[in-house]
Formats: C-alpha cells, structure tokens, sequence
C-alpha cells in the first residue's frame, strides 16, 4: 500500500474523493525496474495501471522487418499501461526502461470496479484515457514519419 497523498499529485488523479483515493492506494505498491528491462510486450495481460514516478519507458512497436522503433519516451507523471483500464486489458506495445525506473502500480482490476461503482468518476477517467491516446497517436505517427 502506498499513501494516498502520494497519488493526488498525479493529474488523473488530483480530483479523486478520499475514498477513492484510500481505494486505490491499498491496491497500490511501488517498484523500481532496472535498466534495460524490458517491461511488457505486445500483447501481454495488462494487470496494473501504472505512474512513473522516476525514470524513463521507451515505447516500441514492431516494424514488419521485426525492428523495434521506439514512438515515444514516458517520464515522470506519466501513466504507463493505460491498456490495464480499457477492454481486452492487452499491451498494445512494448515498453523498456531505458533508465531505472520507480512505478506506482496500481491493481488494474481494482480501479476499473471503482470505475463501475461510480459512472461519474469512470467517465472523468476515459476521458483523461483518451486524451492521452490522442497525444500518444500523434508523437507515434511523428516518429513512424521520420523513417526512411
């Protein structure tokens, strides 16, 4: 369990109740993933919605030559594993900590049933979802642009 003060930093969650909030911090623990990890693939069982805290996650996604490229670089503040949140709950990339990297991890199952308990919160958080996949979308097809 982590404290829930320690979530309300974080932008999708700044305007949680405290309930909510107690909720999803004692279904949260931190974790440090070393350099060079490779965190998740394509296609992976996303169980946990997760804020860097400290380091960096490279996301990739396999070209049809099997090259990884990588389309965007997450750092502190940002949720990592949105896919844990939105049906089928499969990674839709891979993601490698390029540094050391400190995560909240929170247990994906455990927000999406505070989502359903409460209608008005799990709107305000698809909302904030799909804002960051359009912002994602976008600095992937930047770097997909660039290839020769």
């Amino acid at each position: 369990m982590i404290s829930p003060e320690s979530l309300r930093r974080y932008p999708l969650f700044a305007d949680m109740s405290e309930e909510h909030l107690k909720t999803l911090a004692m279904n949260a623990s931190e974790e440090i993933i070393p350099e060079g990890t490779q965190m998740f693939g394509e296609g992976d069982t996303a169980e946990y919605f997760n804020i860097i805290v400290k380091g960096e996650v490279d996301i990739q996604y396999l070209l049809g030559d099997e090259h990884r490229q990588t389309v965007d670089t997450l750092t502190a503040g940002d949720p990592l594993c949105w896919s844990a949140l939105v049906d089928p709950y499969k990674t839709s990339a891979f993601g490698t900590a390029n540094k050391e990297t400190h995560l909240i991890r929170i247990k994906a199952e455990a927000m999406r049933e505070m989502c359903e308990k409460d209608p008005m919160l799990g709107y305000r958080v698809m909302k904030r979802i799909a804002r960051l996949l359009g912002d994602r979308l976008q600095n992937a097809r930047v770097q997909l642009a660039t290839l020769d």
